[in-house]
C-alpha cells in the first residue's frame, strides 16, 4: 500500500512509501529505487528484485519523486526520510513485523549509492545490506558523466549544487566512499564490469577502501565479467542472473544480528551521523568532520575544514537528552 508518513526533520513535509505488508509477521527490508526512478511507477533505473512475500518490504519514495514532496538532495536529508519510513512502519504495523531490531537494506544504481551512504550515516541501524551498481563517489560520477545525463540534476537542479570543483566538500559529504570507516554492517556488492552509466570503479574503490581500513571482512564484492552497457546488467547471462538472485538473497537472510557501536572510537560525520547512542548534526549538510568520542567519559571532539559547530543529542534508556552545541576545531580531514 502506498501511504504517506511524517518527516522527523520537517513536519510540514509529506512523504510517501510503498509498504508491502505481509499476511503474517516478517522481517523488514528497505528497497531503494533508482536515480531517475520512483516507486509509484516502473522505471528502468529501478534495480530492485521483484516482490518477495518472505519480507515486509518498504520502498521509500525519495523527495520530489512520485507523490513525495520536497526537493531531491542526493544523500542529504532524503536519507533520514528512509529511516523515518521504517520507524513509521514499526509503529503502524507492529503486528506484521517479526523483529523490529533487524532491518535489512538493498538498492541498485542510484539506490545502490543510497545504500553506501546510509551505512555511513546510520552505522548501527541496518543489520545486513546489498548494493548493486551503486555510486560511491559523486565527484567521480560527475567527472565521468561524458553525456551529461546526471550533471543537470547534480548541478542545475541542485541535488548537490555546483560541481566537484566549485563545491568539493558537498560532493565529499554525499558519497559513501567518504564514510567507509564507519561501516559496521555486513555488505554485499554487485557490479557489472563494463557498466557505462555507473562504472564498476565505484564499487571497486569502495571495496578497496574497506580493505585498507580493516573493514574488508564486512564487504563481499562480486563483479560480473563482461556485464554492463547503458543498462547496468546488459549482456548478463542466465547463469549470472541466477547467481545474482540466489547469492543476493542468501546473503541478506544469513545470520542477521543487531549492531551496536563501540564505547569509544572515531567516526566520519558527513552532514550528520545518527547512532543508537547519539546523533551529531553539522551546521550544514555539505560539511564533513572527524568525530572522536568516548561514551563513558561523555567526550565528543569534532574537527573539520569548514564546519563551525554541530548539534549533539545523546540517547539514553529514559529517552533523548537535550541538544548540546559543540564547537568544531578547524582541521583538514
Amino acid at each position: 500500500m502506498y501511504l504517506d508518513y511524517p518527516s522527523s526533520v520537517d513536519p510540514a513535509l509529506r512523504l510517501f512509501a510503498e509498504f508491502r505488508v505481509p499476511d503474517r509477521p516478517r522481517r523488514l527490508i528497505v528497497s531503494m529505487h533508482g536515480w531517475h526512478g520512483c516507486v509509484k511507477k516502473a522505471h528502468p533505473d529501478n534495480v530492485v528484485p521483484p516482490p518477495d512475500p518472505d519480507w515486509f518490504d518498504i520502498q521509500p519514495e525519495m523527495r520530489g519523486r512520485g507523490d513525495a514532496a520536497g526537493k531531491p538532495d542526493c544523500n542529504g536529508w532524503e536519507l533520514q526520510d528512509v529511516v523515518d519510513a521504517v520507524e513509521f512502519a514499526k509503529a503502524r504495523f507492529a503486528d506484521r513485523i517479526l523483529d523490529p531490531d533487524l532491518v535489512t537494506l538493498r538498492g541498485g544504481s542510484g539506490g545502490g549509492g543510497n545504500v553506501f551512504a546510509l551505512l555511513g550515516k546510520f552505522p548501527d541501524y541496518f543489520c545486513r545490506a546489498r548494493s548493486e551498481c551503486g555510486i560511491s563517489d559523486y565527484a567521480l560520477w560527475h567527472r565521468n558523466d561524458a553525456d551529461g545525463e546526471f550533471r543537470d540534476e547534480l548541478e542545475g537542479a541542485g541535488w548537490i549544487g555546483g560541481s566537484p570543483d566549485t563545491n568539493p566538500e558537498a560532493y565529499l559529504s554525499r558519497g559513501g566512499l567518504t564514510t567507509v570507516s564507519n561501516l559496521l554492517t555486513p555488505l554485499l556488492i554487485f557490479h557489472g564490469e563494463t557498466d557505462i552509466r555507473v562504472p564498476s570503479e565505484h564499487s571497486r574503490r569502495y571495496a578497496a577502501e574497506a580493505r585498507r581500513l580493516g573493514k574488508g571482512s564486512l564487504v563481499t564484492y562480486h563483479e560480473f565479467p563482461g556485464v554492463g552497457t547503458r543498462s547496468h546488467y546488459g549482456n548478463m547471462t542466465p547463469e549470472q542472473e541466477t547467481y545474482r538472485r540466489d547469492a543476493g538473497r542468501a546473503f541478506l537472510v544469513a545470520n542477521p544480528k543487531p549492531l551496536s557501536i563501540p564505547r569509544t572510537g572515531r567516526f566520519v560525520v558527513a552532514g550528520y551521523l545518527k547512532t543508537k547512542e547519539f546523533e551529531v548534526v553539522l551546521d550544514s549538510i555539505d560539511r564533513v568532520c572527524a568525530l572522536n568520542y568516548d561514551l563513558d567519559a561523555e567526550r565528543f571532539d569534532l574537527a573539520g575544514p569548514t564546519a563551525r559547530w554541530a548539534d549533539l543529542r545523546r540517547r539514553t534508556a529514559a529517552g533523548p537528552l537535550p541538544v548540546r552545541r559543540l564547537p568544531v576545531a578547524r582541521k583538514a580531514l
